[in-house]
């Protein structure tokens, strides 16, 4: 019997700083940054999860947020199965404000059928006394209207679970909107390989309708403290990003050229992927993901020219860093 293959195209997407690259990074398992690199253009991992009868694979986009090096391009939002809209609970309004005008306007507009989730990240930062302002702002912006989930990157809390979940909610879509018997079970079979119901997937969900400040933030709290992480409080973190800020501009620029070339290798491994998936899809599925791939070709390109570009601004940058220093 010859196993499905469903590609499930999933983006991260926020401002810059909000933690999409360190996210994406928990999920497959690459170590928490110590330093915030901002991601130029896309970075795109993988991850597998394989059925009995299936096999799902969750291609992942990092968006980057930063609008210095990253002008919106609508082509990221094309053909989107899923999508994370990701705000930093430690800074709400701004980061929510920014993700309602920009973010979730672009997803509509270009891939209006996608499901959505919204993701506070940072939940170890907050404190009960946040609470009250949270919560307030939450409703300001009208969250409910998507399914929320408050995640850590940093301690990993509800981050499997929140990838979990929305990949289920996906597989329940494909089964109800497809008329191929073969997808019958599939969100069941899912949910038997991660040995969870879907109850457990539903518990992570913050429902405002049924939560005060108080109820928040103990929404919060028992998972944040299953984690052995030391607990970062305003003043530490506030105190973090004014050391991160007096680093040598010439070291920020070669950690993100570093990173950009880092991103473009990995760019060229999932084209080898691309490759190898062709020759092992069935005749009949070829020219259907012969189409699938060029598209994704054409965004990657995008996000090559994207890189090249930064790259050169980045080298024009370090030489004036070192002619001023000369001056000086």
């Amino acid at each position: 019997m010859i196993k499905l293959e469903i590609n499930v195209k999933l983006i991260l997407s926020g401002s810059g700083g909000v933690g999409k690259t360190s996210i994406m990074n928990t999920y497959v398992g690459k170590e928490f940054p110590e330093i915030y690199i901002p991601t130029i253009g896309s970075s795109i991992k993988r991850r597998e999860y394989n059925l009995e009868k299936a096999t799902i694979r969750i291609n992942i986009w990092d968006i980057g947020g930063q609008r210095a090096f990253n002008p919106l391009n609508p082509v990221f939002f094309s053909n989107i199965d899923v999508a994370f809209l990701i705000f930093d609970l430690s800074n709400a309004k701004e980061t929510l404000l920014d993700l309602q005008k920009t973010y979730l306007n672009q997803l509509m507009q270009n891939s209006p059928n996608c499901l959505t989730y919204i993701l506070g990240n940072k939940s170890d930062l907050i404190l009960p006394e946040d609470s009250e302002t949270l919560m307030n702002i939450l409703n300001q912006f009208h969250v409910r209207n998507f399914p929320l989930i408050f995640v850590s990157a940093k301690t990993g809390d509800n981050v499997e679970e929140a990838f979990e979940s929305i990949i289920y909610n996906f597989l329940v879509k494909l089964e109800e909107e497809s008329l191929s018997p073969e997808l019958n079970g599939l969100s069941e079979d899912y949910l038997k390989s991660l040995n969870k119901t879907k109850s457990d997937l539903n518990n992570i969900f913050i429902n405002l309708e049924t939560l005060d400040s108080g109820s928040l933030y103990k929404k919060i709290l028992p998972s944040v403290r299953k984690k052995v992480v030391k607990q970062v409080n305003t003043s530490e973190a506030k105190e973090k990003r004014e050391i991160i800020s007096t680093i040598p501009d010439k070291f920020k620029l070669e950690k993100i050229r570093d990173s950009i070339i880092e991103t473009f290798k990995n760019n060229i491994d999932i084209v080898d992927e691309f490759i190898k998936e062709l020759k092992l899809t069935p005749i009949d599925l070829l020219t259907k993901r012969i189409d699938e791939i060029g598209e994704e070709l054409s965004k990657i390109r995008a996000d090559f020219t994207m890189k090249l570009d930064t790259i050169l601004n980045l080298k024009e940058k370090s030489l004036l860093v070192e002619e001023s220093k000369k001056e000086i």
